[in-house]
């Protein structure tokens, strides 16, 4: 009973990357803003309705968001008693370390994209903040004091500050190497 579901997953599995390919090509060749969700879906054989239904919106291709529940887990995964700050640094350490390999590379053409279009490095200011919110939901979810929500935001900046650096320097210096020199800078605050 479980073939037709897996085989649904598989072919929704290939369609999203599908789009997510064609899309980051368009944007590589014709520039992130020139491309139209009509350009992508056409060019990726889909309808309008079907590339929405994979992604929420174009940004979401170059920027997406981390579902509440991996936001969860990674916290989840920690040590007990560390602080609000050292587990938002283990956090960002964790989750830039699981790209690996061609997911790497995939995350620093994104963000080379991000930093030539402005429009995108505004939106993923706007994304900070919603993921903010996911991290202060699990870990103050009943009160939010003015330090955790402070510390929460300042590393997640920091995270941006992370990936802006590593692809305007062309991911030259290893990723790791510079999310050390940036936390580091903002345990200096």
């Amino acid at each position: 009973m479980t073939e037709p579901h897996d085989h649904r997953a598989r072919r929704r599995q290939a369609t999203h990357r599908r789009i997510y390919t064609t899309a980051m090509r368009l944007f590589t060749e014709h520039g992130y803003d020139a491309v139209t969700v009509g350009h992508i879906a056409a060019a990726s054989k889909v309808s309008v309705p079907t590339f929405y239904d994979h992604f929420p919106s174009k940004e979401h291709i170059v920027l997406p968001m981390p579902e509440p529940g991996e936001v969860q887990q990674a916290l989840a995964a920690q040590p007990e008693g560390l602080s609000i700050a050292e587990r938002m640094r283990v956090g960002i350490l964790a989750w830039l370390g699981s790209f690996q390999g061609p997911d790497r590379d995939e995350l620093l053409e994104r963000w080379r994209i991000v930093v030539t279009t402005p429009g995108l490095r505004t939106r993923a200011a706007t994304f900070e903040r919603a993921t903010a919110e996911m991290v202060l939901d699990v870990v103050q979810p009943d009160d939010r004091a003015v330090v955790p929500d402070v510390v929460v935001n300042a590393s997640l900046s920091a995270y941006t500050q992370i990936l802006v650096r590593w692809a305007e320097g062309e991911g030259k210096v290893p990723l790791e190497d510079v999310a050390e020199q940036v936390l580091a800078a903002l345990r200096q605050l």
